[in-house]
């Protein structure tokens, strides 16, 4: 037997040394138990606790969630059972996502950057430091303190994606394939469509410069014949795995926010007003200033994050400190200011790429053959282009316009992500090529193109600090409010002050940026003098890559940032929740009016909530908030304070909701008990016909719905009758994430109003074991014709997106196991051979 050759397979060390990073600056959740307080995943456990419940009590994946909004399609967070895709996920993250979610998530950027760096064939430790730092850019660190996971993991899976596709131009044919499919799979299945979707502009980069180079090469048909139909089927076939989740995605964003509109724009809307999609106000409003960019290379230069913490010897404690003594700097000093001075509303942080890896990046750029360098700068501009957003109308808004899918998302300044992956492969690529072929004289000068050109753009921004307009659109308001002052001297000092303090933190960043490229030059000189030997090189600019991102996001996520049981205190019952929870009929809403009611999700962590928090909304529950929701609220709001009595005219919306509970503050004295709710289902007396939707809406507002009911008859054409006699009622008698039930008792039958918002993709409604018609009453609830006497209905949620998606996605995952399986075979055989 041959002798184990460790030199050879060292780089298997690479992984257990990424877990170490992870463990090292995760170490209070690992070892404290400690965790963030992260807003997003705080919403997502409020608004999946019931539905979680639900899944661990039927062993079923819920479908609809009761517990926000009235009610809505948990398709967008709901699994499939017995999904073979599950393990490529779990291989990412060494199972651990579910105790350790955060750490492991950065491991994951690690591990699947460093395998997409090896199909580039990056040698496996240059491939190491490179995905450590990258892994700890701020933008990801902060974004995890958000709690965007998902967004994380799409940027993760995207560096498989590529790297499929290399191997695929190198003509590794089954392994290419195999990893294409594997990549896209998961890429898909991290659910963050925007992160895909710039991702698919820049395989349409990558691709269009291959098919280049291989027309220039004369391997034109090899393209056409072999590239081009594999890498469609591998993709197609990791698609495939995610039918159902692409599937359920498509139909529900038909129905939301993101797809086409119903109502006329409002007075003074129509020039932000789009048939279809987000408005452009909304969908452009975090859009990343040109200049701003430049953090990616000195993270402070536009402020650094809305939350800063000042420096205790910087200009503004010191003016503190001569004007108003120590007692004053030890109180502000604890105090996290809006630093950030740039163009979006505010941000968690920088995107700071590192400035050594930048410099890598340059020069790799410098020494790349144009194979990779051509496609690489225009993947990089075309994210620079998507993430500059409304700072560049030209492209984005003419894009929005015409591109489809393009005006389904929001926040442009999120195409960095993949903007960064770019730059770490072109680093990582351009590391590789000099330790490669050597440190020859074109070596040398393109190593002094690309200091010159970092170090000249950091001279550049040194001194654009001092010319720069560093004041804060809320500099003034803020000082106002924390001094309690209205002296015009004074605010005019403190925002002085507050832009020096800008300005030195500019400064400060730009000469530590130009520092650490420095030392990086100075370890590739003496390399190239032959002073250090090639791995103690490597090691060295390793080294100061990871130390130089890992420093700045230590300023974000760090030992503070972790407590003890964030989430079980956010979560933890008030006595005005313990009170209604006392209700032996759970089957009710309630409104709270001590959160922002539309943008949290606590409320439905106890109960169903006619709030809740979602970016994404049913369009027509979206309307009624803003067309007669929150004019509603308005008025509830108003006649408690003033302590007059609230007429049931005056919330027709609530009332149909069944809003029975208003939670107006903690205490159980604070919650109020509505007497017009009208239950879950009632018979109507009176049917308000109109003929379009904006005459839905209108009409909402003056109906007494537990009278009339409005149908658009333009949609609902059939014959609707009306009575209602004493004694004629409809009861809930089951109550369940995929499944309604109730009992009608009629004289002579009718029309009945059911108090569960309308969607028409999936929702099935028997009378006694017969199928009828769902009509949407009242802009967004369900009704049905009942006929006479005693009748069971039921509400049957099972989609078929998700039904037979789910079975064909179950097929895709197992052909996408067998083919992994049979590329190693392959790989294995060839190595043989």
């Amino acid at each position: 037997m041959d002798k184990f050759n460790f030199k050879k397979y060292n780089w298997v060390l690479a992984i257990p040394a990424f877990f170490i990073l992870t463990f090292i600056y995760f170490s209070p959740e690992f070892i404290d138990g400690k965790s963030l307080n992260q807003s997003d995943l705080i919403h997502f456990e409020g608004m999946s606790h019931a539905s979680q419940a639900e899944a661990k009590r039927t062993g079923e994946p819920p479908l609809w969630n009761t517990a926000m909004f009235s009610g809505m399609p948990e398709l967008l967070f709901s699994s499939l059972q017995g999904d073979p895709t599950h393990y490529m996920y779990l291989a990412t993250n060494l199972g651990l996502y579910k105790t350790y979610e955060n750490p492991m998530t950065v491991f994951a950027l690690m591990i699947c950057l460093w395998i997409g760096l090896m199909c580039f064939r990056v040698k496996p430790w240059v491939g190491f430091f490179i995905s450590a730092a990258f892994a700890f850019n701020t933008f990801f660190i902060t974004s995890l303190e958000a709690g965007h996971i998902t967004k994380l993991n799409a940027i993760a899976y995207s560096a498989l994606v590529l790297g499929g596709m290399r191997l695929l131009f190198d003509k590794k044919w089954w392994m290419g394939a195999a990893l294409l499919a594997f990549g896209v799979c998961i890429e898909i299945r991290a659910s963050h469509y925007q992160i895909t979707y710039y991702l698919i502009f820049v395989c349409l980069m990558y691709g269009l410069s291959e098919l280049y180079f291989y027309f220039k090469n004369g391997e034109i048909k090899v393209f056409l014949t072999r590239v081009i139909p594999i890498g469609i089927l591998a993709a197609s076939l990791g698609a495939s795995t995610q039918l159902w989740r692409v599937w359920t995605t498509k139909e529900y964003s038909e129905y939301s926010i993101r797809g086409k509109k119903e109502l006329s724009a409002q007075a003074g809307q129509e020039n932000n007003y789009t048939e279809e999609g987000l408005d452009k106000d909304y969908a452009f409003s975090w859009s990343e200033g040109k200049m701003e960019s430049l953090t990616l290379i000195s993270p402070n230069f536009l402020g650094g994050s809305s939350q800063e913490t000042l420096e205790k010897d910087g200009p503004f404690l010191t003016m503190i400190s001569k004007n108003y003594g120590q007692q004053a700097v030890q109180q502000l000093s604890q105090i996290k200011l809006p630093l950030y001075f740039g163009e979006q509303p505010f941000t968690g942080g920088p995107i700071y790429q590192g400035a050594i890896l930048s410099f890598l990046f340059i020069l790799g750029l410098f020494v790349l053959d144009k194979r990779d360098r051509i496609w690489l700068i225009s993947s990089l501009l075309m994210a620079l282009f998507f993430a500059w957003g409304k700072h560049l109308q030209w492209f984005n808004y003419t894009l929005f316009d015409i591109l489809p899918g393009m005006n389904k998302f929001r926040t442009p300044a999120m195409a960095l992500g993949i903007g960064c992956v770019v730059m770490a492969l072109g680093a990582a690529l351009g590391f590789n090529k000099i330790i490669n072929d050597g440190w020859d004289e074109k070596t040398q000068k393109a190593a002094y193109k690309a200091a010159g050109a970092t170090g000249g753009l950091l001279i550049i921004m040194w001194v654009a600090a001092g010319f720069m307009d560093v004041s804060g659109a809320r500099d003034a308001a803020i000082f106002s409010q924390m001094f309690q002052t209205q002296d015009a001297n004074l605010i005019r000092n403190l925002t002085s002050a507050m832009e020096a303090e800008r300005i030195s933190m500019i400064r400060g960043d730009v000469v530590r940026s130009f520092i650490l490229i420095a030392l990086a030059c100075g370890v590739f000189y003496l390399y190239s003098k032959n002073k250090l030997k090639l791995w103690l090189a490597v090691g060295l600019v390793g080294v100061l890559t990871i130390g130089d991102v890992w420093s700045v996001a230590k300023r974000y996520i760090n030992k503070e940032s972790f407590k003890v049981d964030t989430n079980k205190q956010t979560h933890k019952a008030t006595p005005a929740d313990t009170y209604i929870l006392a209700d032996k009929d759970p089957n009710f809403r309630v409104l709270n009016l001590t959160e922002n009611t539309f943008n949290e999700a606590k409320t439905s962590y106890f109960h169903k909530s006619i709030g809740g928090y979602f970016p994404a909304k049913l369009r027509r529950y979206q309307d009624l908030i803003e067309r007669e929701l929150s004019r509603e609220i308005q008025v509830f709001a108003n006649t408690v304070q003033k302590g007059d009595t609230l007429q049931v005219r005056e919330i027709p919306a609530l009332n149909m909701l069944n809003m029975k509970y208003t939670i107006l503050g903690p205490q159980k004295e604070a919650v109020l008990q509505n007497p017009n709710a009208l239950g879950n289902a009632w018979f109507v007396e009176h049917i308000e016909k109109v003929n379009t939707p904006d005459e839905e809406m209108e009409a909402l507002a003056s109906i007494d719905p537990s009278k009339q009911a409005i149908v658009n008859v333009t949609r609902f054409n059939q014959e609707i009758k009306t009575s209602k006699s004493e004694g004629d009622k409809v009861e809930l008698t089951e109550y369940g994430h995929r499944r309604l039930k109730y009992k009608s008792n009629s004289k002579n039958g009718g029309f009945a109003v059911f108090s569960e918002v309308y969607y028409p993709a999936g929702w099935v409604a028997k009378i006694d074991g017969k199928e009828t018609d769902i009509i949407c009453a009242n802009y967004v609830l369900r009704g049905i014709q009942l006929p006479a006497g005693e009748h069971e209905i039921t509400f049957d949620f099972d989609p078929v997106s998700f039904v037979v998606g789910g079975t064909i996605s179950k097929i895709a995952g197992y052909l996408c196991w067998i083919l992994l399986g049979f590329a190693i075979f392959m790989s294995v055989r060839a190595k043989k051979e």
